[in-house]
């Protein structure tokens, strides 16, 4: 007899669950849709809305450079003061598909995350590199260009305010 006044109980935590689960999942994807844009682009103004953005950080060389030919790192010193941070900022650019994406990621995010930075396992080719970037290098390095990459005629900016 017990066993059957247990089984309502059980279900009911399962379907709780799942609609927790469901609604976390709904919140994130529209929380990105709401902080990503997407929008058709040609190069010349692609190449404007990044040297918009490098322009503002000109006397400040970028954290990481990526190119065709390597990587460069501008890291600062661990003895340098840090900077409290609001947000990372995403440009991308394809031109194979004519499209610029931006995304903002409020900092307070990256501060969750324990360990390294990853920018993106194989696509980016940083993993190669052993490039490791913490939330720590970023408040030190403070507000600028984190990553400037461009292969090909793929292009990324990160940086930070």
């Amino acid at each position: 007899m017990k066993a059957r006044r247990w089984a309502p109980i059980l279900f009911g935590v399962a379907v709780f669950v799942v609609f927790v689960i469901l609604g976390a999942a709904v919140f994130g994807v529209s929380w990105v849709w709401e902080h990503l844009d997407i929008t058709p682009s040609s190069a010349a103004g692609a190449d404007a809305a990044f040297d918009e953005v490098r322009q503002r950080y000109r006397d400040k060389a970028p954290l990481l450079e990526l190119s065709d030919a390597g990587a460069r790192t501008n890291r600062p010193p661990d003895s340098a003061a840090r900077t409290t941070l609001n947000a990372l900022h995403v440009l991308a650019f394809d031109a194979d598909e004519g499209r610029l994406a931006r995304f903002d990621l409020p900092f307070w995010i990256l501060r969750l995350k324990e360990g390294p930075i990853r920018f993106g396992t194989y696509a980016s080719g940083l993993d190669g590199l052993r490039i490791s970037l913490t939330v720590a290098d970023l408040e030190r390095y403070g507000p600028g260009i984190v990553v400037d990459a461009g292969r090909g005629d793929e292009r990324a900016l990160l940086w930070v305010d």
